[in-house]
């Protein structure tokens, strides 16, 4: 039965990194049932979707057999290092890296503090993707497909458009969670908007 599911900032949720290094906001995340645990007590997840502060250079978190996007939203940009390879760097509101969960990655800043926003799938349940949208040069516009589609807008409005539905506006700092969509959904960021898609799709 498809839905739509508005989430504002009192939705989120404060996150302890696995390695102590710092906190992430968890915007939305779907549960495994039965799947067993996470070390330190976590329940294993089918997909999380959420923003990280980074400070400084430091290891990132282990997550072993996930999959793992990465995209900067805020500061100038970060290098990563996975498994020892040359840096890659990601550049704000540039395209997502992808990099296995249980990689060895070591991230480095550019240029101060960022904020960057991560999609993790388990790699054995789903895959999916996570654009970046920007109203720079006149607008944006991706058409998402999925069981799950999250859109979040970092700045302005986004505008959400779904077949036979009317067109939905999701403001700054606030989500849509959209579940058993039929065709395509349609997300805008117009001119002077921000926002991202997080799409998800079963295996």
């Amino acid at each position: 039965m498809p839905s739509a599911i508005r989430l504002s900032p009192a939705d989120h949720r404060r996150v302890p990194w696995r390695n102590g290094g710092g906190v992430t906001t968890e915007l939305a995340v779907e549960h495994l049932p039965d799947a067993g645990s996470l070390p330190g007590g976590e329940t294993r997840f089918l997909w999380r979707v959420s923003i990280a502060d980074i400070s400084g250079a430091g290891p990132f978190s282990s997550f072993s057999g996930y999959d793992r996007l990465i995209a900067v939203v805020e500061g100038d940009g970060m290098r990563l290092s996975v498994d020892g390879a040359p840096p890659v760097e990601c550049r704000r509101m540039g395209p997502a890296f992808a990099f296995p969960g249980e990689a060895a990655v070591w991230c480095e800043p550019t240029g101060g503090p960022i904020r960057d926003v991560n999609l993790m799938l388990d790699r054995a349940s789903a895959a999916g993707a996570l654009t970046l949208l920007t109203g720079a040069g006149g607008g944006a516009v991706r058409q998402a497909q999925g069981d799950v589609v999250l859109v979040h807008a970092l700045a302005g409005t986004l505008a959400i458009g779904v077949d036979g539905g009317e067109a939905m506006a999701v403001p700054a700092g606030h989500s849509l969670l959209l579940r058993g969509m039929a065709g395509a959904v349609s997300v805008e960021a117009p001119a002077g908007a921000e926002g991202f898609c997080a799409e998800v799709r079963r295996r």
